[in-house]
């Protein structure tokens, strides 16, 4: 039997696999592809320079939370809660500001078309909402690293972009936060062959069966073979 905070016990635990670790806080990937009205409104080759690169300037995102909503009943003595539906929060991603400006250009066109403050008119939902991907990475050691899970947003799209200072103090890296509306999220795991257990104790078959992640991703490498089994074994609908 386990000894109660037991630092041994623990120090075992973690160190049956890869995957029992604790896991980091960095080494992330932002997939944010172009939405339909950025296709057909927006410089091609603006549209291509700033979504090739817009990964590499992501500095922090913040994952959805996801909470169920309730109603209440009290006829006599205790309140009795019930389930009513789904709330997600809003997501947070802060960028770097590259010198030409070209991902707040991008946003903030983006925005325009949206919601254009000029004529006053909005664009149609479909046009402007696109679906967003954030990939979870890890070290597993030999300086290699492997994708370990990930949040695909439905239906996202900008709805802020946070203010900037600028000020004649000491230089500083410029950033920008912006902030997007979804429909939906799911979240799921990949588990590669070099993050699962080795023990006898905890064999795949007892605590991998239910994983809906397909063998041929144990050496993920394309970004797209995560999204596209996903899609066509419908785990996001």
């Amino acid at each position: 039997m386990p000894t109660v905070n037991s630092f041994k016990d623990f120090r075992e635990t973690i160190g049956r696999s890869a995957g029992s670790m604790p896991a980091t806080s960095n080494l992330f990937q932002v997939i944010l592809p172009v939405p339909k009205l950025m296709n057909d409104l927006y410089d091609s080759n603006k549209t291509l320079d700033a979504m090739r690169t817009i990964d590499y300037y992501a500095t922090s995102v913040t994952l959805p939370s996801r909470a169920v909503t309730t109603g209440e009943l009290n006829n006599i003595g205790q309140i009795r809660r019930y389930a009513t539906g789904q709330t997600n929060s809003e997501v947070n991603m802060q960028f770097l500001v590259s010198k030409d400006n070209k991902h707040r250009a991008y946003f903030e066109h983006w925005m325009h078309q949206t919601a254009s403050d000029s004529d006053n008119t909005v664009a149609f939902y479909d046009d402007y909402v696109c679906d967003i991907e954030i990939v979870k990475w890890e070290n597993i050691g030999n300086e290699a690293m492997q994708a370990t899970g990930m949040y695909k947003l439905f239906g996202a799209f900008p709805y802020n972009v946070g203010q900037m200072s600028l000020d004649n103090e000491q230089v500083n890296l410029l950033s920008m936060d912006v902030s997007f509306y979804f429909e939906r999220y799911r979240f799921d795991q990949i588990f590669p062959e070099a993050m699962r257990p080795t023990s006898d104790i905890y064999v795949k078959p007892q605590h991998y069966k239910d994983t809906s992640i397909a063998d041929y991703l144990d050496n993920y490498e394309p970004e797209n073979k995560i999204s596209d089994y996903m899609l066509e074994n419908n785990l996001f609908s």
